[in-house]
């Protein structure tokens, strides 16, 4: 048997949950000059969850 394990990441249920394709194709939409750092802060976002996850499930004993 194993442990459950909690998602760290919060989920604000007033929003809905686009794919990534979806935001990208956002981002895309955004007048030429907001692109970039829109993208800056959507990579940011992902590698801030990645590591939540990283730290918070997959280093748990249950997974190694």
């Amino acid at each position: 048997m194993y442990n459950v394990v909690n998602n760290p990441i919060p989920k604000n249920g007033f929003f809905t949950s686009p794919a990534l394709g979806e935001i990208q194709e956002m981002i895309e939409s955004l007048p030429k000059k907001e692109r970039a750092n829109a993208h800056l802060i959507m990579t940011y976002t992902m590698n801030a969850c990645h590591q939540l996850v990283e730290d918070e499930i997959l280093s748990k004993e249950v997974f190694v």
